[in-house]
């Protein structure tokens, strides 16, 4: 109501002014120049050419060029005058300095006039660059009012024809600037309040949980998991609102029940521990939780709550169930049933609100109003309220730095020599830096700030914006940002920072792979159908000696998005196991460090499915040792009874090479051997790769007659 009241006040002085605007540029516009001023010298306006009767003067000459003469007595003074003179053909009976018609020394008044006089009411009203658009109106009337006067048009008329132009021209370019905060907010969808819809869910040959619930507030399933499972409306005869509860507010911080708020209304007062007058510290975060409980049971109650500087009230044109709906805010910014809500909000001091808005004046009382609503749609028609006050006063605090979007002590992208940044203040400041630490004064670099009090973002802090430049690599490269509050200020009512805020950008240098495995071209064996193979990747250099994140892609990946995060990674040595059937495969790598610094690779082999036991290929004696050799690298042992016995438990032979194996040579000794290769494949039970008996076989002499 005030600022519709100081709205209206402004336009009733524009107003005003335009009439005593009008009135006076008729009045001096149209005044005919030359005209007696009062001057008793006898003597005419220089450059008017306009003969003017002198007191006690006698007029001799009347020139059409603008040249007069008067000579003339009275009793005490001698009137001698010279008339002022005309270029061209000056006007015979008003003179002045023009050309044919035109009066340019008439014009160039009352444009001088015009721009006065719009000037003031463009001023007077505001808006953006009004005193501007006023003197370009103002001047374009006055010239047009004076080439009107000149072509004939009497000055009344003319000065009603400039004054119209002008007004016109004044109207079409003069707008105010406004700034509106709109907010907008992406909220999760909500099932209707209530159960009116639940039993629809039974019409469908499955009712889900889910769909159930998706029907309403209240709808719930009974006789879950049973052929006769149900939605249906629970609790529809509930008609009792939640109860809130306040639980917790922020540390150095306590409540009691506000006694003031009448009944059936409910309340508290937020009280500050630490100052003696129990209000807040301005743009000190507040938090402060509550709960909702069933009013019959006291039992606690999922609800959903909304928050307003605003009482809503009933009126004419609604009824009691718009005074939930129409309340501005949802408590913690979402719109879920919970048990618990928490709001957390920051606010500035009553000096900071009142310098920006002046008709918004609270002198630093805020009562905020709170109400929930059940799944049954029902809530406290009388709000409950939080009521606390924030410190009056100057504000002698300097802003503090609460914080960046990147953490300082945080490496960057090698050869990268600018970051932008965003520093978080909280309180409107100007902030600027610097690669030492010197006065805010003294600082070389301005930060782009957000130094209105309603641009406060969702963590309640200000933003600043910057970039970073002179970044060097390898290195820890060094910055200093100092800030100065209450940017609408006059300087002696400000506060700066007296010591920096440090902060540290980390240079670093290229990440390299240094090994993969399988290498490349290599074959990867085993016995089954689907073969465990491990992809292991080495790291150096980047960021803290090659600490990375790697990622893979079986084949050349299309986009980034397609490489996969390894399962054990985020230090120098990452793997992957990979369950593979025979095949040939290429796999690509990716590695990035903190920094940003990225390394690429590949590797390709193959796979390899190996079923078959080993074959003995040949057995012999040699220098008094029974020897046999494998098709592959295998393990061997024997039995001197039967082949009916496990490898392992067997008698070891002595392998050489993997494929060679070797034992003591007995003559009619039956040697029981079974082999298994790498892979475990081997004979089947009670089978033998070879059974070998060493015997003795006489030497045959032959004489042979020559």
């Amino acid at each position: 109501m005030k600022k519709n009241m100081i709205k209206n006040l402004k336009v009733y002085f524009m107003i005003v002014n335009v009439i005593l605007g009008i009135i006076a540029f008729s009045y001096i516009i149209s005044a005919p120049t030359g005209t007696d001023m009062g001057n008793n010298e006898g003597t005419t306006i220089p450059g008017s050419g306009t003969n003017t009767n002198i007191p006690g003067g006698t007029v001799i000459n009347d020139n059409p060029n603008g040249d007069s003469t008067g000579v003339g007595t009275d009793n005490t003074n001698t009137g001698d005058g010279t008339g002022g003179t005309g270029t061209g053909t000056g006007d015979p009976i008003n003179g002045g300095w023009g050309t044919g018609n035109i009066n340019f020394q008439s014009i160039i008044m009352k444009a001088g006039i015009g721009v006065g006089i719009f000037s003031t009411i463009g001023s007077l009203a505001g808006g953006e660059n009004g005193a501007l658009w006023g003197s370009v109106a103002g001047a374009i009337g006055g010239v047009v009012a004076g080439l009107a006067e000149g072509f004939g048009i009497g000055p009344v008329w003319s000065s009603i024809i400039g004054l119209s132009v002008a007004t016109i021209i004044f109207i079409l370019t003069y707008y105010k600037k406004s700034t509106q905060v709109v907010e907008f907010g992406c909220l999760p969808w909500q099932a209707p309040v209530g159960g009116d819809y639940c039993q629809m869910c039974n019409n469908y040959k499955e009712c889900s949980e889910y769909t159930c619930k998706s029907l309403g507030q209240a709808c719930d399933i009974i006789n879950a998991g049973t052929p006769q499972q149900k939605c249906i409306w629970k609790n529809p005869n509930d008609v009792n609102s939640p109860i809130i509860k306040m639980t917790k507010v922020s540390k150095n911080h306590t409540w009691v029940p506000n006694n003031a708020v009448r009944p059936p209304a409910t309340g508290v007062i937020i009280k500050n521990q630490l100052s003696s007058d129990g209000c807040l510290k301005a743009y000190t975060p507040l938090e402060f939780t509550f709960t909702t409980l069933d009013t019959g049971t006291g039992v606690g109650e999922p609800s959903q709550c909304k928050i307003d500087y605003v009482l809503t009230t009933t009126t004419a044109t609604n009824n009691s169930k718009s005074l939930y709906d129409d309340m501005t805010y949802y408590v913690g910014g979402d719109d879920l049933y919970a048990y618990n809500h928490t709001e957390k909000l920051a606010l500035p001091g009553p000096d900071a609100i009142n310098a920006v808005a002046p008709v918004l004046k609270n002198n630093g009382e805020y009562t905020l109003y709170i109400r929930c609503r059940d799944a049954n749609g029902n809530f406290n028609v009388d709000a409950f309220s939080v009521n606390f006050c924030v410190q009056k006063g100057p504000d002698t605090t300097a802003p503090a730095i609460v914080g960046t979007n990147i953490e300082s002590n945080k490496p960057i992208l090698f050869n990268q020599t600018k970051l932008n940044l965003e520093v978080y203040v909280n309180e409107p400041s100007e902030c600027r830096w610097s690669r030492t630490d010197i006065r805010y004064d003294y600082m070389e670099n301005n930060m782009t700030c957000d130094t209105n009090v309603w641009e406060m973002n969702n963590n309640l802090v200000y933003t600043c914006r910057t970039v970073l430049t002179g970044i060097q690599d390898r290195k820890e490269n060094d910055y200093y940002f100092r800030c100065k509050d209450q940017p609408f200020a006059s300087e002696g009512d400000r506060n700066v920072n007296q010591q920096s805020y440090h902060y540290v950008v980390i240079g670093t240098q290229p990440l390299n792979i240094m090994s993969i495995t399988p290498e490349r071209g290599s074959t990867i064996s085993g016995s089954t159908d689907t073969i465990p193979v491990f992809l292991t990747i080495e790291t150096d250099n980047g960021y803290k000696d090659g600490e990375a994140l790697c990622y893979y892609s079986k084949g050349n990946p299309a986009k980034e998005e397609d490489y996969i995060l390894f399962a054990n990674t985020s230090s120098s040595h990452h793997n992957q196991r990979q369950d593979l059937i025979s095949g040939n495969y290429s796999y690509y790598f990716k590695c990035v460090d903190l920094g940003g610094n990225s390394a690429y690779n590949s590797t390709n082999f193959k796979v390899d499915t190996d079923k078959r036991e080993p074959v003995v290929v040949r057995v012999y004696r040699d220098i008094g040792e029974l020897k046999i050799i494998t098709d592959e690298n295998a393990e061997c042992s024997y039995s001197l009874k039967n082949c009916n016995f496990e490898i392992e438990s067997g008698i070891k032979m002595t392998s050489f090479n993997g494929k060679i194996h070797t034992t003591e040579w007995k003559f009619n000794q039956n040697y029981y051997i079974r082999c298994m290769d790498n892979y475990n494949n081997q004979p089947n039970p009670n089978t033998c790769s070879i059974i070998a008996r060493p015997s003795k076989i006489e030497p045959i002499m032959q004489a042979i007659e020559l």
